[in-house]
């Protein structure tokens, strides 16, 4: 990110609660063409007198790599001079500026300040400090700075610039149109004059001022490329299209070979659905202006914002053997190819970036998320806290560290991060998914409708969303809006393995079996080849208990898609059935060796060791089904109940049950283990607590009945623990816990 943009961003977020989207927008482009005015004009100050020949060979060529845009080399340069002469006040500006563009905030701030100090008077130094302070949200100080500057010089126009953009980012909009209307007056011919005053006009929703204010400036500069743009930019803005295009085009005819324009016309299409057009657009910039970043870029870019990643990695793979030395390619393309859950592609490319710049923010970023890719969550969180402390207006940065503390066992820090990343960009669908995701398994299920419905609204295609507001309707009980979500999703994906296993078991618990086997069955005839299908098809048959069937269709799911672990696991629900553990058994160990970071499959195998009395072998699946899902309450509830009942440590039991408590709190078999884990570790009157709702809710569950009456003895109410293990008894227990029950009453009667 180019340090105009990471600070103008930054002031559009402190905007976020201010003000609507729309008005947010023309700020944010006010003041990014502001950014570019600032910053275009800089130059090499007064001629040097250091009579040093060396310093003087070094800050040279430091300007000289500066110029040609190779700031890393004069970096170097640059502190070579300054090394040698300390008191080289143009080598410390010179220096600021080229870690400016580097991105290293701190090091430029470091050296602007080094520069202030020796000369109190370099003007353009103190202006560029301000600009720092600003985005630093060190208003007092800049304000100060800019006032003393304007108080030597009325008439210094960056100093109006900065002073108007930083009443935008304090929202005192009246004032920073003050400042720029003087900026015009100072300079009638700069377009971003025009365009900053426009932009303040649009965000106070005042789009006939915006317009005027914006011809004004086209009016002053009938040939300029810039004014065109930021009127087509407006047209875009208020939906008109061909009013955009039109503007648009006229600025590609002033510069033809200008890159700017081109790109500009690259939304105008993808807003009128002109899809093609707009990726000839990128394609044709690469012949058109083949050594400009912007350029040779685009396409990639394009087709990484249009969704189509696996595209756009193979575009920006083919740039970046193409030029190897540009370093702004390796970012775009590790965070492409995270998302493609392409890890081991991206570390290389994380490695080169962090190597040129260890405390890179988005450097640490990406390593964060292939830590977290590989499992590694304590290290994952580090990184993620580092780079939220270098960018704490970073939404990605509090989205990802939420990933982090999630899959760590975090849900309350988890849920902080999000929040805190959908409050910096209210857009974020990932943020707002994630949010959802914890209020479904919570048992909130209308805040878990209520986010997923505003993800849809702004991506139409999310999958992800229309299946958490179907299960959060089904578990509200409300089908039928349930199968009109899940349809919606099918009509994005005809076959989401998601949707329809829903859909699957929606039928069979419905008694509709044979309906879902005519539903897959359609599909597998249109999609004969995908394995997935295959599988469901056999869920459906093992649902309407037609084992033969349901194996042949998981065989062949296998055989299509052998790295599956699903069909190993529906094949061990077969052979079990059939009454073979011993392949049961075979089959999750299978399902566990291609998908290991399956929780459900450890858990799977585990119910398989405590139904033959293994229990060592049964705590240590579900301790690593634990350390894979620490968020998964029905995997601590199952680790801390073995605990109780098979050798464990009760207070540990506790925290586990107390956990998945907090994650569905409406579960009456978490309730239960709450409740014998507070019997165990000698705190009855808790335990009954728990206990006695859990019996209220669940009357005829034995197992219940027996746990409440242990409580009750424990805290000597005596007639009540009669009570309620003779009424569990007469439940027709299974052997085991009838067998507990009549020694509990033995014991009783002996009190």
């Amino acid at each position: 990110m180019t340090r105009e943009k990471a600070l103008y961003l930054l002031a559009n977020v402190d905007l976020r609660n201010l003000m609507t989207r729309k008005r947010a927008f023309y700020l944010l482009a006010a003041l990014i063409v502001l950014a570019a005015g600032l910053w275009a004009g800089f130059k090499f100050g007064p001629k040097m007198r250091d009579p040093s020949r060396r310093s003087l060979a070094y800050f040279h060529r430091g300007e000289k790599y500066f110029n040609q845009g190779r700031y890393r080399i004069a970096v170097i340069e640059f502190k070579n001079a300054i090394q040698i002469n300390p008191n080289l006040e143009e080598g410390h500006y010179q220096l600021a500026r080229a870690y400016l563009r580097l991105g290293d905030f701190v090091g430029a701030y470091k050296e602007l300040r080094q520069t202030v100090s020796l000369n109190p008077q370099n003007r353009d130094a103190r202006l560029e400090l301000a600009i720092m302070l600003i985005g630093g949200q060190q208003y007092g100080e800049a304000q100060e700075i800019v006032e003393e500057v304007l108080a030597a010089d009325a008439k210094n126009l960056r100093a109006r610039q900065i002073l108007g953009a930083m009443y935008v980012v304090q929202n005192n909009l009246p004032n920073a149109i003050r400042e720029f209307t003087k900026a015009i007056e100072l300079d009638p011919h700069a377009v971003e004059n025009y365009t900053n005053l426009a932009g303040v006009y649009a965000a106070l929703g005042e789009p006939a001022e915006a317009e005027a204010t914006y011809r004004r400036g086209l009016d002053a500069n009938p040939k300029s490329v810039k004014a065109h743009l930021a009127l087509g930019q407006f047209w875009l803005s208020q939906r008109k299209l061909p009013e955009a295009e039109a503007e648009v085009r006229t600025a590609i005819d002033l510069d033809p070979h200008a890159v700017l324009p081109r790109l500009a016309l690259v939304p105008v299409f993808l807003a009128a659905g002109r899809t093609a057009e707009a990726e000839k657009v990128c394609a044709d910039l690469k012949t058109i202006a083949p050594d400009d970043p912007q350029a040779y870029q685009a396409l990639g870019a394009f087709y990484l914002n249009t969704g189509q990643k696996e595209k756009g990695v193979a575009e920006l793979e083919a740039v970046l053997k193409a030029k190897p030395k540009d370093d702004t390619i390796r970012a775009p393309l590790a965070a492409a190819l995270l998302d493609l859950n392409r890890v081991q592609e991206a570390v290389p490319l994380v490695d080169e970036i962090l190597k040129a710049k260890p405390a890179d923010p988005q450097g640490l970023l990406f390593q964060g998320r292939i830590l977290i890719a590989k499992g590694k969550y304590d290290d994952a969180l580090a990184a993620l806290q580092k780079v939220v402390s270098l960018e704490r207006q970073s939404a990605a940065a509090h989205y990802f560290l939420g990933v982090a503390q999630s899959l760590q066992g975090s849900p309350d820090g988890a849920r902080s991060s999000w929040l805190q990343a959908l409050q910096l960009n209210p857009r974020m669908t990932d943020a707002q998914l994630a949010l959802a995701g914890l209020d479904l398994n919570a048992g909130n299920y209308d805040e878990a409708l209520f986010l997923a419905r505003g993800a849809v609204r702004i991506n139409k295609n999310l999958l992800s969303a229309y299946l958490i507001g179907a299960n959060a309707l089904l578990a509200k009980g409300d089908t039928q809006r349930a199968e009109k979500l899940l349809q919606g999703l099918l009509d994005l994906d005809p076959v989401s393995l998601p949707a329809l296993l829903t859909l699957v078991n929606l039928d069979l618990k419905q008694g509709k079996g044979e309906q879902a086997v005519q539903r897959i069955s359609g599909l597998v005839q249109q999609y004969p080849q995908n394995g997935r299908l295959r599988y469901l098809l056999g869920v459906a048959y093992f649902g309407l208990k037609d084992l033969a069937r349901a194996e042949a269709s998981a065989k062949q799911a296998i055989g299509l898609a052998p790295q599956d672990g699903d069909p190993y696991t529906l094949l061990a629900d077969i052979h079990y059935a059939q009454g073979s553990a011993e392949e049961a058994e075979a089959d999750l160990k299978a399902a566990i060796s291609r998908n290991p970071r399956n929780a459900g499959n450890y858990l799977a195998l585990e119910a398989l060791y405590e139904k033959a009395g293994r229990w060592e072998q049964a705590k240590k699946l579900c301790e690593t089904a634990h350390a894979i899902d620490p968020n998964s309450p029905v995997v601590a509830n199952n680790l801390a109940y073995l605990y109780l009942e098979h050798g464990g440590e009760p207070a540990i039991a506790l925290s586990l049950a107390q956990s998945a408590r907090q994650q569905a709190p409406g579960d009456v078999r978490i309730s239960d283990t709450l409740g014998w884990a507070y019997y165990k570790i000698g705190s009855p009157q808790a335990a009954i607590s728990q206990l006695e709702q859990c019996v209220r809710t669940a009357p005829n569950n034995p197992l219940y009945g027996y746990h409440l009456g242990m409580a009750y003895m424990a805290a000597r109410r005596l007639d009540a623990a009669q009570r309620s293990l003779e009424a569990a008894l007469k439940q027709n227990p299974d052997p085991a816990l009838a067998a507990n029950l009549r020694l509990a009453l033995d014991k009783l009667s002996a009190l």
